[in-house]
């Protein structure tokens, strides 16, 4: 009997892990998939709520019902995730809980867990919520959710969930330097924190240029600021030394003394961190401001002594008005763009763009790819699920693209040449 008991539980792990995104709930993951956890209790049901963006028969939920602030439940994957194409996780989510509810989607497995909140943007609808991983190792394979997290559920309406189509998805390369906002292809999403609200925008002093808009609420705490980019930091770490220590933020605010507080730091260890400080100079104009981590803020390290432990930098977080409370100055909007390092970037020419053509598409066997004015190293296939199912390297300026081993589907080529990489949809009948 112990035996026929360590194989049935065997035979439940390895079939709990055979799992893989996107999940639709529709015929893939049932009930015995979620691992529960504290309090949180997953099952698959019939749709509730068929309405809005997700009329589909079947979805998830999970009641959280005492337990823990964290309480939630799992589904273990067959394997690890890579976020290095399809660096974003997105579900469709339905909750009559307040909006500002935290929804936390947090990847365990191999490698130090990564976790990534997102709050509600409405109640009582149904919203499709997205969380960025980019930059996230390829060694996690487990997906927790943890809806309304730093809250005791009580097994109410408001502590139920539901959630469906959950699958990767690209969002754009990975922020790198310099950085002025003008990219076609990059991943421009900033981080808040303390109680800023930062987005993309049109520059409204000119509308020609890009710029994050960042908004200091009037709840903002005094340390409230904006990483500029994800938890995953920038594709290569900044180029920090002791003889090439300044860096340059063109900034946009409506009071001239305020201090402005630049900080980088290391996206794997939070503790190496550097932070420096200067002042604007003028209101409602645009002006460069010049940081100099040679002379770093009282109390934080210096840059000489992380660099002589070998601490490196790849993420940057901007602090206005840094030490005032939302509550003395009431709501500010600022505005900051062009981050380089080592000299101003005034103005920089967004990437000139490579002519690509693809024949045909839809295609039933093959595609052919040319690059009329270029050379073309190599093309990589992938489905939307972020596998790898086909690589090619031409070395000339074009390729056939065998289709008819594939499913009918949507798939992201990603074509490099020599100066550029290029993304492209290209569709299987």
């Amino acid at each position: 009997m112990k035996n026929v008991t360590i194989l049935i539980f065997l035979s439940t792990v390895i079939f709990c892990q055979a799992q893989s995104l996107p999940f639709d709930f529709e015929d893939s993951i049932v009930t015995s998939d979620f691992i529960d956890f504290d309090g949180g209790t997953a099952t698959v049901i019939a749709n509730p709520q068929p309405s809005g963006i997700n009329t589909s028969a079947t979805v998830a939920q999970i009641v959280r019902d005492g337990g823990t602030i964290w309480s939630g439940s799992k589904v273990p994957l067959a394997e690890n995730l890579d976020f290095s194409t399809m660096n974003s996780i997105t579900m469709k989510v339905y909750s009559t809980a307040p909006v500002g509810t935290i929804y936390k989607l947090k990847l365990e497995g191999g490698g130090n867990p990564v976790e990534r909140d997102m709050l509600s943007t409405i109640s009582g609808e149904w919203e499709e919520i997205t969380w960025d991983f980019t930059g996230t190792p390829a060694e996690l394979n487990d997906v927790v959710f943890m809806f309304d997290f730093g809250n005791v559920g009580d097994g109410s309406i408001n502590s139920t969930f539901l959630f469906d189509d959950v699958s990767q998805l690209f969002g754009g390369l990975q922020l790198d330097w310099p950085v002025d906002f003008e990219g076609s292809n990059i991943n421009y999403t900033v981080t808040d924190f303390g109680g800023n609200s930062s987005t993309l925008v049109v520059d409204p002093t000119n509308e020609n240029n890009h710029a994050i808009q960042s908004i200091k609420t009037i709840s903002a705490a005094t340390w409230a600021g904006t990483t500029i980019g994800t938890n995953g930091g920038f594709a290569t770490d900044i180029p920090l030394t002791l003889d090439n220590a300044l860096m340059f933020v063109s900034v946009w605010s409506p009071q001239a003394g305020i201090p402005v507080r630049l900080k980088v730091e290391d996206s794997d260890d939070p503790t190496h961190t550097c932070e420096t400080e200067t002042f604007t100079t003028v209101a409602n104009e645009w002006e460069v401001l010049e940081f100099d981590f040679n002379n770093e803020a009282m109390g934080t390290a210096a840059l000489s002594f992380g660099l002589a432990n070998g601490w490196t930098y790849n993420m940057a977080s901007i602090f206005f008005n840094f030490g005032v409370e939302g509550i003395a100055q009431g709501e500010q909007t600022y505005y900051f763009d062009n981050v380089s390092v080592g000299q101003v970037l005034s103005s920089i020419e967004e990437p000139s763009e490579i002519q690509l053509d693809v024949f045909p598409n839809p295609a039933y066997t093959q595609w052919q790819i040319s690059a009329p004015y270029s050379v073309i190293s190599s093309i990589i296939i992938f489905d939307l699920h972020g596998k790898q199912v086909a690589t090619i390297q031409p070395m000339q300026s074009s390729a056939t693209v065998l289709a008819d081993g594939l499913n009918a589907g949507v798939y992201i080529a990603v074509i490099t040449t020599e100066n550029n990489v290029n993304y492209m949809k290209l569709i299987k009948e």
